[in-house]
């Protein structure tokens, strides 16, 4: 199914030069993504963009509500926080703000790429150990 939306050709719009842009359906909704890196969520007419500590406070300071994908759900959350109509209504600052929430995802990437490595890591020396018991 194609999910339409007018904020997310907008918001694909203005974070095109970030990246290679796609969109498609995710969560009911519209996922943007910059080089095959899910980078904004549109639902509705409601934008969040990716977090981490290096942007989280910019979202925080101004209440802003973290994406769940399925609200009755007791503590699923992503890494996506609501951003500000001021922010998507002034297409420089929207771009800033993309260029964090970018950031943001490349760092969460690199560190879900080093969490496998240690335990791909921990894993081979388990089997060592446990080869050498016997």
């Amino acid at each position: 199914m194609r999910v339409k939306s007018s904020l997310a050709s907008y918001v694909a719009e203005q974070l095109a030069p970030l990246g290679r842009i796609s969109s498609r359906a995710i969560f009911g909704g519209v996922g943007v993504f910059i080089d095959d890196r899910l980078l904004a969520i549109v639902m509705g007419e409601k934008l969040y963009l990716h977090t981490d500590k290096s942007n989280l406070d910019d979202y925080v300071a101004r209440g802003m509500p973290q994406f769940k994908p399925y609200p009755n759900a007791f503590d699923l959350t992503t890494d996506h926080h609501e951003v500000p109509q001021e922010v998507i209504d002034d297409a420089e600052q929207l771009k800033v703000w993309g260029e964090r929430a970018l950031n943001a995802a490349v760092e969460a990437a690199r560190a879900k790429q080093m969490a496998g490595i240690e335990r791909s890591r921990h894993m081979k020396q388990a089997k060592k150990h446990s080869k050498e018991k016997k």
